[in-house]
């Protein structure tokens, strides 16, 4: 893989997405609280042009920074304060597990959601702001690059991590896409490593985000997931779930009529199922709105914003609505991309 950051962008993003991300910016609808000067309207007053307020002078101030006309109103000198601009710190949580490594060409949900973590990640060094990572699959954790930083080795990493594509390293590729991610560890050990006000993007399908033998054990673990994301977002983060979905998770592929199918889970986790085709897509469909009911519920209760596409609807879709999303309210509604 080379070190140009530009050829470890391509090695991601399909032309058509490197295209769109020209004149393009990442912009948060809410202000920020970085440790550098940036681009992004900060929670605190500084150097920016944006008016904030005035106050009395005090001894010490620039008087670069006194506002003359508001010492003619106040017949005292008077400072002008400015909100500040500061960095933003954008950290995302990739889904590597066997879940993700489904779908075929562009439809791969895997390869679907890294252009898109690429593509925000791109922005966002571009203007100058922090990117971190953290991966989980397998049933592991890699928190290596969580600490956000900028430069063109952070994306030369990501590029890394998210697509290896010399032919000797396919092989390491589908043993990285399989078994399951450990969603739990992964934002427990992520929470504590977060900066102020960070952008946390999690990526995956969220179908089944903590598997397990009894089906009570997987609801009280995915509950605790939930309220995990919910206590990063009351601690000032503002946490993106972007749910990758291939088209035939929202439509069986499976044979309509009374054709008797036999349901194995690879993993091992769940018994098998035996019955009709018929009944087993109703039985699927109607568990499938119900978990979708429930995570979009939890997200507009905690002001998550929830992105949901599918793998087949255009990156550049996804990809707007996502910008669009990040620049609207905090408590905005899931969005749903189909094609």
């Amino acid at each position: 893989m080379p070190t140009d950051p530009k050829s470890a962008l391509a090695a991601i993003l399909p032309a058509t997405l490197r295209d769109l991300l020209r004149g393009r910016a990442l912009v948060l609808g809410r202000p920020v609280w970085g440790q550098r000067a940036g681009r992004h309207v900060a929670d605190r007053a500084g150097l920016g042009h944006l008016f904030r307020a005035h106050r009395p002078y005090v001894a010490g101030d620039d008087p670069r920074l006194l506002d003359w006309r508001a010492m003619a109103r106040h017949d005292r000198p008077m400072i002008r304060q400015t909100e500040g601009e500061e960095e933003l710190s954008l950290i995302a949580l990739i889904d590597r597990s066997g879940a993700m490594n489904y779908g075929e060409g562009t439809t791969h949900k895997h390869s679907y959601a890294a252009a898109l973590i690429a593509a925000l990640a791109h922005l966002a060094l571009r203007q100058g702001d922090r990117f971190g990572f953290a991966c989980g699959g397998d049933g592991t954790i890699d928190i290596g690059h969580i600490r956000p930083t900028g430069g063109a080795h952070r994306l030369h990493a990501l590029a890394l991590a998210l697509s290896p594509v010399d032919k000797e390293k396919e092989k390491e590729k589908e043993k990285m896409l399989r078994g399951v991610c450990p969603w739990g560890q992964l934002v427990l050990e992520t929470a504590p490593r977060l900066p102020k006000r960070a952008l946390v993007l999690a990526t995956s399908d969220f179908l089944d985000p903590c598997p397990a033998a009894d089906e009570e054990q997987a609801r009280a673990a995915e509950f605790d997931l939930w309220r995990s994301f919910a206590g990063l977002r009351a601690r000032g983060h503002d946490v993106v779930l972007l749910q990758i979905l291939h088209a035939d998770e929202l439509h069986p592929p499976w044979a309509t009529d009374d054709e008797l199918l036999r349901i194995v889970d690879p993993t091992g986790r769940r018994t098998e199922l035996v019955g009709s085709a018929r009944a087993l897509v109703r039985r699927y469909q109607a568990r499938f709105a119900g978990h979708q009911r429930a995570l979009t519920r939890h997200c507009e209760e905690h002001g998550i914003h929830l992105i949901q596409a599918q793998s087949n609807t255009p990156l550049e879709d996804t990809l707007l609505a996502l910008l669009a999303c990040l620049r609207g309210a905090p408590h905005q509604r899931a969005r749903s991309i189909r094609r």
